[in-house]
């Protein structure tokens, strides 16, 4: 019997059973892959579940996989059962900084590419960071701005 958590049957699988599993969900109708995040236990050994959901759309049923992963551990990409798992895959690398081998294309996909650390960790720094957006403008390249009469900057 597989648990239920708010209302979804979960089942918590190895990371080298994934790509079994989500074909299986697949030839069961379980068409539409929803969303692939993670969560972060930083005191646990498998510190992330890398957490996928998929939605069965005669039925509208749902079903939810969950992989434990360690930091330096990598899950299997599935990329190649589920083409949309590409940008999710790439996201969770770049703000959980889990792996996923097999991947076609893994690299940051919201961070800049010299961005140190992985920000949706729950030991990243808050606070404190210096935000540089690229924009430096010189006096030569900017127009000073004329606000309207009354108005302060």
């Amino acid at each position: 019997m597989i648990p239920v958590a708010d209302g979804i049957p979960t089942a918590v699988v190895a990371a080298e059973q994934l790509l079994e599993k989500v074909a299986e969900l697949r030839a069961d109708g379980y068409e539409l892959l929803v969303e692939v995040t993670a969560f972060d236990t930083p005191d646990r050994a498998a510190r992330f579940d890398v957490v996928y959901l998929f939605h069965r759309l005669n039925d509208h049923a749902r079903m939810r996989l969950v992989v434990e992963a360690g930091e330096r551990d990598a899950v299997p990409s599935i990329t190649s059962l589920c083409p949309s798992a590409d940008w999710y895959e790439r996201e969770v690398y770049d703000l959980f900084g889990v792996r996923f081998s097999g991947h076609p294309d893994l690299r940051r996909i919201l961070m800049p590419d010299d961005w140190i650390g992985y920000p949706l960790r729950r030991d990243h720094p808050l606070g404190g960071e210096v935000v540089d957006y690229g924009l430096r403008p010189s006096a030569e390249t900017v127009a000073p701005i004329d606000f309207p009469e009354g108005t302060t900057r």
